[in-house]
This record gives structure tokens, sequence and C-alpha cells, in this order.
């Protein structure tokens, strides 16, 4: 089952995402002439400082300023996430989503493996991985318990930086490319009352200019805060110091962010979040031409 995203209505003070339109638009026929510079530089050259980082932060990804993402590249970014594509010709693009989450899909095609004879072991952490022989020797934790499997043939499905811990000298032996990646942060909070409706804030993405950068409002149900590179080692920080630090700092930011007219925010009623240190994968030569696997 699966319904129209909503999140391609987004919500941002002081019309910026109009600006921001107009802007990217202007600059758009110049970016072929600045093929190597950064999308900060770019931008900085045409607006100056101040306003390039304004521009930036309005897009809501923190990504956008690292030295690595050209002019080129941040307009293929910016023009392919759902909460950006209104600042480009691609603001018509429609998007789908599983109504009832993607864990139904990956069970569906769980089952579907299973009944084929392929066998799962959840739950392990790769620790090395050694040549024994003509077979491998793959060392696994467990539990708190340390396995060891032997095989033959060897299948690596996870990301290059987490390659990069293990004893497989990657990527020198591997690849002649460099990789590295950027952490993700997500926050999700449930309310006693469905307040975001009186506010029109429904099926809606709130750009904020703050810690929390893109807020979105799901009916009725809940709220989610999602965020990447800086912003979300912010709210790892903010976890790592505890509960009420954490749940303190979303409930400042988002009186800051939202329309309450200096009311406070309605009591929080559950929260769940999740932060990932190797979120989004990427190389380091982004003009390179590059393998879609890597054999050693």
């Amino acid at each position: 089952p699966h319904a129209v995203y909503p999140f391609t209505d987004v919500v941002s003070q002081e019309r910026e995402q109009q600006e921001l339109k107009e802007t990217l638009l202007s600059l758009q026929p110049m970016v072929k002439e600045h093929p190597q510079e950064s999308f900060l530089d770019f931008l900085s050259q045409y607006l100056g400082a101040a306003e390039a980082s304004r521009i930036l932060n309005a897009t809501g990804y923190d990504a956008l300023q690292l030295p690595i993402v050209t002019a080129a590249m941040a307009y293929d970014i910016i023009k392919k996430h759902p909460e950006t594509q209104n600042c480009t010709e691609n603001a018509g693009n429609e998007w789908r989503y599983a109504t009832d989450g993607y864990g139904h899909l990956l069970g569906q095609l769980q089952r579907q493996a299973l009944a084929a004879g392929v066998e799962f072991r959840l739950e392990h952490r790769l620790l090395s991985m050694e040549q024994s022989g003509a077979d491998h020797l793959l060392t696994f934790s467990h539990k708190g318990e340390v396995q060891m499997q032997r095989a033959r043939h060897v299948i690596l499905a996870m990301p290059p930086t987490a390659m990069a811990g293990l004893n497989l000298d990657f990527p020198a032996a591997w690849s002649p490319f460099q990789y590295d990646s950027l952490p993700l942060f997500k926050g999700f909070l449930t309310f006693e009352k469905s307040w975001f409706q009186c506010l029109g804030l429904s099926d809606k993405m709130l750009m904020a200019n703050n810690p929390l950068r893109k807020i979105y409002f799901k009916s009725d149900k809940y709220l989610l805060f999602y965020t990447d590179s800086q912003s979300a080692l912010y709210w790892r920080d903010s976890v790592e110091q505890g509960e009420e630090i954490y749940l303190e700092r979303v409930r400042r930011h988002l009186e800051e962010a939202l329309p309450l007219m200096g009311k406070p925010l309605p009591p929080i009623q559950s929260h769940f979040y999740k932060h990932w240190p190797h979120g989004v994968e990427f190389y380091l030569e982004p003009e390179a031409k590059h393998p879609t696997a890597l054999v050693h």
C-alpha cells in the first residue's frame, strides 16, 4: 500500500523559499563556469559570504556547505530531494511512500528469501576477516559472544567507511578512490493533543534556522525532525548528555521555530530517536567514474 508523499509542501519564514528559488534559478546558468568550486564558494562569489550562508541554511541540508560539494553537485541534490525540489524546475514531481512503513516490505522480501533457502543471522557485527588457506575466516560478535565462520566466497554489502574498520586494507587494496560519510539524526515526537492542525501544519514540512533544520508534521500523528552533518552531531551530543538535556533542547528549538504566539510547546507524550554515524556514504572524487562493485 502506498500514497502520495506529502512533504513537498514547505513552510518557511519570511518568504525564504521564494527567495531561495529565485536566487538558485538566476545563478544556475553560471554553474558550468565553476566546475571545481564548492557550492559555498560559488554562492559567495556572486552573493557575498553572509548571503551565501543564509541561502545554504534555507535549504535545510548542512552537507551542502561541505568543501567537497561542488555547485553542480549541489544543484543535483536540491533537484532530487522532495523538500527542496520546489526551488528548481522539478517543483511538480510527485513522490510516493509506503503507508504501512517499509518494515512490511522488508518482511515480505525476507520471507521470499527464506523460502528460497537463504539463512539469516541477525544482530551480528563483523569484527575481522582473514585469509585461511582457500577459505576466509570471519569473526563476528553476537550478544557479547565471539563467533567464527568459514566461507569460500564472501560478498560484503556494507558502507565503505565501515569496511575501513576491518583488517581488509581498505581502500588501498580495493580501489583507487577515497570514501567518506555524513552522520544523520532523526527525532520523532508524539503529543497528547493534535495541535499541528490548528497551525495549518499537518502534512507539511517547516524549514528551521536552528539545529532542528527540517521539521515534518505527519497529519495529527507525530512530529519528526531530520538533520545531517553538524546538526546531526549536535543532537548526538545532546542525547549523550542525557534524555533531560536532549528533550529540553528539542523543546527550546521547536518553540523558536514554530508560530506558537508566545505559548509553550504542548507536553511531549513520547519520543524516539535514531542516530546513524555513517548515514550517507560518498566518494571524495565526485567527478570520477566509479565501479558499481569492488572486487578483491
